[in-house]
Parts: structure tokens; sequence; C-alpha cells
């Protein structure tokens, strides 16, 4: 096994010898609060999904910072315990406790025993980063105390906007009625392509191609793999295609293994791959965990523009639906349905449906109403394709709320 050479990891990024790298000017919201934690003691971590701009953004701190070094591990060439010291040591050499950035780190068998040394020793400060959560999980078991977490969301539909030259949009909690202005032909565009920064100025089937081969095929077929033991990586490829032509929809495992011909266990361990690479999410129905464990379940992709390029026959309430869920999921958010079938999407805050139609009927809200009787609930939300309104039914206050302007409201 070959480890490269000094002049190697030196030329690795131009920053590591003391030049400039042309980087985009713009800053995802999560950088500030990254940088801040940067200049503390512990090990930053930083993950989330492919293409999301994980390593943009560690670039662009290292470049606000002085003595800082930057290395990636995304080759299999360079992802081992060898390379990895080699590439700390030649950093240490050549700056006075540096900054030091890993990406891809989770690729290295042993890194979190490897880097707990050199952080114990306080010769450096350390940035890692990489798409697997699991692996991160390994990491905290023996860096206990050592390192701080951040997960970087897909790209926000206002960062959307102020990456396109539109302008900061976001709202404040409870301004979501100031906001009269709309972005109905952005939002379709973002539903397609607007996860990854990368995507913005591609038109619509390149960025479904580029979606698909350089985030879902390479997590798929290289990144999972690697770390976990996959007899058939097509056969999670088939699921995950399968999850999003059903985002939004009801499953069992049961059903997802007879559709592929695979046995549930697997299906069930393939389900927590997809999770754990930030592609697909299990949401469970309100109640007490152990009943929902044998109720039915959602499944939903992790954004819109995945959905989009993945599933069969994608539709807009699909899309929609899966882009409210983007938005929510950072915190707990469950579905309600009861034995009678009546079926609320997203427990959040508020209970919120989200009928992405033309027209909006009374029959439309009767389940969501239903919903806030039982549970005592004073308000509820309705996001939709056009209405703006707030409305009181049965002394209960419904709001009405564009998708654009949902998307843009605070959290």
């Amino acid at each position: 096994m070959a480890v490269p050479t000094k002049r190697e990891i030196l030329s690795f990024s131009p920053m590591n010898l003391g030049d400039r790298e042309e980087l985009p000017r713009y800053r995802r919201k999560a950088f500030a609060a990254i940088k801040k934690a940067a200049q503390t003691g512990p090990i930053v971590s930083i993950t989330g999904l492919r293409r999301v701009g994980k390593t943009t953004l560690i670039k662009q701190l290292l470049s606000e910072t002085k003595g800082a070094f930057y290395f990636s591990f995304d080759e299999k060439k360079h992802a081992n315990p060898e390379t990895l010291r080699r590439v700390i040591d030649v950093f240490l050499e050549e700056g006075e406790k540096p900054t030091i950035a890993l990406d891809e780190i989770f690729r290295v068998e042993d890194w979190a025993g490897i880097l707990k040394r050199y952080h114990d020793l306080k010769i450096a400060k350390f940035i890692v980063s990489g798409s697997s959560s699991l692996m991160v999980k390994k990491g905290v078991e023996s860096l206990s105390g050592r390192m701080l977490e951040h997960y970087l969301q897909p790209l926000q539909f206002d960062e959307y906007l102020e990456l396109a030259g539109k302008g900061p949009q976001a709202i404040e909690p409870g301004g979501i009625f100031k906001a009269r202005r709309r972005f109905e032909e952005e939002l379709s565009d973002f539903l397609i392509k607007g996860s990854f920064p990368e995507t913005l100025w591609m038109d619509e089937k390149t960025a479904a191609q580029y979606i698909r081969a350089s985030t879902v095929e390479k997590i798929v077929f290289d990144d999972i793999p690697s770390t976990f033991r996959i007899e058939h990586p097509s056969k999670l490829y088939d699921l995950l295609r399968l999850c999003a032509t059903n985002s939004g929809r009801l499953f069992t495992e049961v059903n997802c293994a007879e559709a592929l011909q695979m046995s549930r266990h697997a299906v069930s361990d393939y389900l927590l791959y997809l999770n754990r690479a930030y592609l697909a999410d299990v949401v469970y129905p309100a109640g007490s965990f152990q009943k929902a464990l044998k109720k039915q379940k959602k499944i939903f992709v992790k954004t819109a523009s995945i959905y989009n390029s993945l599933a069969e026959n994608p539709s807009a309430g699909q899309a929609a639906e899966t882009a409210v869920y983007d938005k929510l999921s950072c915190g707990k958010t469950y579905f309600y349905r009861d034995a009678q079938k009546r079926e609320v999407d997203f427990i959040a805050r508020v209970p919120i449906e989200v009928k992405y139609q033309s027209a909006i009927v009374s029959s439309d809200i009767s389940n969501l109403l239903y919903y806030m009787k039982q549970c005592r609930k004073n308000t509820g939300m309705v996001v939709t394709r056009d209405l703006f309104d707030e409305k009181t039914v049965d002394g209960r206050k419904i709001r009405y709320v564009p998708l654009d302007i949902f998307l843009l409201s605070g959290p």
C-alpha cells in the first residue's frame, strides 16, 4: 500500500502551500455556527448528503483561518490508517498548532482512534467530514466529549433563492402572513433540482442525471458497500427507487420485500443504511413508539429533487409533500392515522395537511379538523399550491399557506 509523499500531500490543495483557492462567495446558513465551533477545542464533525456543499464550506472556513490544511480521503487509495497518520504528521511539520481538515475521513478504518491520540496532545485543531451518520456514531464512542457534530442539510428554499441572486427571503416565525411575494417559477425549479448547489444553473434533465450519478449512485454503489457488507448493491438501488416512487406513502417491510424479492430482514437493514446515508427516512405514526412499530409507516426520500430524479412517473403532489418533509425533518415529525383510516400528513409544531392542488374543498380538511378536535389543537395548517388565507372552522384556526411561502418560513 503506497502512502503519499509529503509533496503529494501538500500539493493536494493550494491552501496547503499557502496559496488561495477559488471558492464560491455564497455561504451556507450553517457557516457561521460551524465557524464558531471550529474556534473552540473539540473536533468539529460535519455530515450530510454528498454534494450538499460540505467540502466547499470546509474550504471557506480554512480560507479564513491562519495555518490551515486540507486533505480528502474520498479516493480509495488514500482511505487507510497509514495515509491518515502520514497526512497529519506532514501538516504538523508545516504549521504550529494548525487547523487540519480531513474530508471523508470516515472511510478510514480506526479513524477515531487515530484522531483521538493527536487531539489529546492538543497540537492541532481538527475538522472532519463525511457522508454517513453511522460512521460518526462509531467515532463518538471513542471520542466522547471531544467532538461537536453538525449536520449540513440539503439546500433549503431560502438558500436556493439567495444563491440564485434573489436575495435573502427567509420569513421569521409568526411573520408568514406578512409575506406576499410569491416564487412559483423558482419553486418549480427547486422541487426538481434545488437540493444541491451545483445543479442551480443546469437544465432539468442534466440536473436529474447529475443527482443520480454524483449523489445517489455514488452513495449506493460506493459509500454504503464500503461500510457494510452489501451482497447486492443493485437491490439497494432498487429499494431506493421504490422508496422514491412511494415517497410520502404508507409501506411495510413485507410489501417491499415481496416487490423486490428480498427477505424482510434485508429490507429492514437496507432501509437503515439508506437512512444513515441521508437518502431516505421512515416516519412513524404519532403515539407510543412501541405501538407505532406495529402499525404501517411512511417512507420519504430525503428531498424533492431526489424524488424527481428517481421516482417512476413523479407527481407534483408527491414532490410537494416530500419538500414539506424535508423542511420539517430536522425536528421530530410524525403522521396521524387511526383505525378508520383518517390521516393527517404531518404532526409537528402544528398538524399539517399538504393539498398541492388548484382547488381545496371542505372535505380536504375533514381529517385535519377531526384530529384537532380529538387532540385539542386550536391551530392547524394546510400547505397549498396557491391559496393563502386564514379561516376559523368550528372554533379552530386553519391557515392555508402556499408551498413556496411555507418553505421560506422559520422552523
